[in-house]
């Protein structure tokens, strides 16, 4: 299947750094079998000197955010883990994307799993956001830590005292709006380091199946407080159902029209669907303007069609619509 990437993000001072040492120290896997590729905004960069691995095998790229001016370079990065440490024998068995404080998972995302030469080696295993439950509020006014905290996979939230873990519910109600496939976990230092690392690494959430309970009870929440979310942000989760197969053509020219139709504002799309010509699941997965189709051994059950889609600023109506039209009664 390849080697497993995963990417940790989070607004500036949110924790990652420190997610990543206790990792680090709880993980079995040796310490030449983990790469590390870390992305500092500006010349000089310096988290590294703060992680445990600074003396081994790190890739740091400075001058600007990797989502952006320096995208290229991440494929550059991970083409030099192939061609100096793969293709030369070192046991890599995991790599560790730390992104900057004030960088797009997204374009990350879409890289890996797009780009000729490294989805075929590589493979998105999750995306962890990271947050500090006292600094929540203030960064929710960022569109950055926003976007963070909408295409997680899984989302730590740092609790530092007992003040902190009082305040974790609301966090979690906060995020739900936004995001009802990601889950939630807390960590502190004084957990146990074997426990973090088993659930940062090696957790494949990214093409874990949807959780119809949890997508139900997002759908009803977001419903209730619909007013309360379009003060908050305008990032929403739109869930669409169905119980009749979809032919192929019909689905990609669904999905055609959706991306035409919302260029900016789909982050990511999720889902199972059956097609007409298969007789399993066949697994939707999104990123920006980047959709697969991954067949699966997965016989559908209550719901057939089960596909999220995160964005902003969604025609929730006319979408709902057209996905019902192209499934066959």
């Amino acid at each position: 299947m390849g080697i497993p990437i995963t990417i940790i993000s989070g607004f500036l001072g949110s924790g990652k750094t420190t997610l990543i040492n206790q990792v680090l120290k709880g993980t079995n896997l040796a310490s030449e079998e983990i790469v590390i590729i870390e992305n500092e905004f500006g010349e000089t960069g310096i988290d590294h000197e703060l992680l445990l691995h600074s003396q081994e095998r790190i890739f740091q790229m400075n001058g600007g955010c990797i989502c952006c001016s320096l995208r290229t370079d991440l494929i550059n990065a991970l083409s030099a883990v192939l061609e100096v440490f793969v293709d030369q024998g070192y046991p890599i068995k995991q790599i560790i994307i730390e992104t900057s404080g004030i960088s797009d998972p997204q374009p990350i995302m879409q890289t890996i799993v797009a780009t000729p030469g490294i989805c075929s080696h590589f493979y998105l295993d999750s995306v962890i956001t990271v947050v500090d439950s006292d600094q929540f509020e203030r960064n929710f006014l960022y569109p950055e830590a926003l976007k963070q905290l909408a295409i997680a996979d899984r989302i730590f939230i740092s609790e530092k005292s007992e003040t902190d873990a009082s305040k974790i519910p609301k966090v979690v109600q906060e995020i739900e709006t936004m995001n009802p496939l990601t889950d939630f976990h807390t960590f502190s230092l004084s957990m146990k380091e074997s426990l973090l690392a088993a659930q940062v690494l090696g957790i494949a959430r990214f093409h874990q199946q949807l959780q119809s309970d949890k997508t139900e009870e997002h759908a009803h929440h977001a419903h209730k407080e619909h007013h309360h979310q379009e003060l908050r942000h305008n990032f929403e989760a739109l869930k669409l159902q169905g119980q009749a197969e979809i032919p192929e053509k019909l689905l990609v020219r669904w999905i055609d029209w959706l991306l035409l139709n919302n260029p900016d504002n789909i982050f990511r799309i999720k889902g199972f669907v059956q097609l007409a010509e298969n007789d399993y699941l066949t697994e939707i997965q999104g990123v920006n303007q980047v959709i697969q189709f991954n067949p699966t051994n997965r016989k559908a059950k209550d719901k057939v069609n089960e596909i999220v889609i995160i964005g902003k600023n969604l025609d929730q109506k006319t979408i709902g619509k057209a996905f019902n039209k192209i499934q066959r009664i």
